[in-house]
């Protein structure tokens, strides 16, 4: 990795940063304008190829975020984001970590160790905010607070949905319609606000970058695409992670919301169509959700595979680390012990 110090424009937030300045100036119909972005760029990081990953994808409301941050200029906004984003991943581990004292603080020391976390940070990538989201969904939803948890994880799904799109349909097949429903709501809006903004114009702008975008390798690189090809096998593929993460998510539906959650992270890793190995920083939250459940020793300590093979994925490919999720995947799908153990009460009882 290049330390940001020595290129703070080198990052996927300068997109974002581009983006939001195109707003401002331009008007909000005009953020996925290609030609607009790569003015923009040039302006920005003169002499550097704009090529076809120099491009801003994520919907608007990750524009609008940055751009309260553009008066700082690119840098030290960029500076400024990796500060709150280091703030969001503590943040991920004080509401989430399991453990006491020192085994507490040792996951700390893990996730800022961890190589996607590592890269999230070093790209200015928005996937801490939306996991600190998903998290903060979470511990509402402990608290019986269903409808603040759905728009909490609204709010972290429109900065990047295809972190966090199959937790709302796992919560809603559980039974936690109360939260799939604020979710829904609170997209709506924001998306019907977002819709409003681009106009056609700014709408056939996105489908164009979007399209793009989906026939380039490097997207769905750490995908089932890689095994299967970019074709309709992937999809069906892709579609079979979400129904068995859905039909599990209802035989289990006792399960704690946890653990129902890190189902919905670790399907939507394994199912997505869309990725990169920054992406998979969001397994943390599975991960600190999935062990809070009381797991089988031996199955906690398959995290380890996960969390290696992650770490390697530049060396050994994406084969290793897409089995050892897809085994993580089948331990989720089966009904957790401390459903087991509900039921063993109830039963006596």
């Amino acid at each position: 990795m290049i330390p940001i110090t020595r290129d703070p424009l080198a990052n996927d937030f300068t997109l974002a940063f581009i983006s939001a300045r195109i707003g401002l100036e331009h008007g909000w119909n005009h953020i996925y304008s290609l030609s607009l972005q790569h003015q923009l760029f040039g302006q920005l990081r003169p002499g550097v190829f704009f090529n076809d990953g120099q491009r801003y994808l994520a919907p608007p409301p990750l524009a609008w975020v940055t751009a309260l941050l553009t008066g700082l200029g690119a840098a030290n906004a960029f500076y400024a984001w990796l500060v709150i984003s280091v703030a969001a991943i503590v943040g991920c581990w004080w509401l989430a970590a399991p453990g006491r004292a020192l085994s507490r603080w040792m996951w700390l020391v893990g996730a800022f160790a961890w190589y996607p976390v590592l890269y999230a940070l070093q790209y200015g990538q928005p996937a801490p905010l939306v996991l600190l989201a998903v998290l903060a969904c979470w511990k509402l939803a402990e608290k019986d607070m269903p409808y603040r948890a759905g728009l909490v994880l609204a709010l972290g799904t429109s900065l990047k949905p295809q972190l966090v799109l199959a937790v709302p349909i796992v919560l809603l097949f559980s039974g936690r319609w109360r939260i799939a429903l604020a979710w829904a709501a609170g997209l709506a809006v924001l998306a019907a606000v977002a819709i409003a903004m681009l106009g056609a114009g700014g709408l056939a702008d996105y489908r164009s970058l979007l399209a793009e975008a989906q026939t380039l390798p490097n997207n769905r690189y750490f995908t089932l695409a890689f095994l299967l090809g970019p074709g309709p096998l992937s999809y069906v593929a892709q579609g079979v992670v979400l129904a068995a993460a859905a039909g599990g998510a209802y035989i289990d539906r006792r399960a704690s919301t946890g653990r129902v959650i890190a189902l919905g992270l670790v399907a939507g890793a394994l199912g997505a169509s869309y990725w990169h190995l920054q992406d998979f920083m969001v397994l943390l939250g599975a991960a600190w959700l999935f062990w809070r459940d009381d797991p089988p020793l031996w199955q906690r300590a398959w995290l380890v595979s996960v969390a290696l093979t992650i770490e390697l994925a530049w060396p050994l490919g994406p084969i290793p680390l897409l089995v050892a999720l897809g085994i993580w995947f089948a331990f989720l799908l089966a009904p957790s012990r401390r459903r087991s153990r509900a039921r063993a009460i109830t039963t006596a009882a």
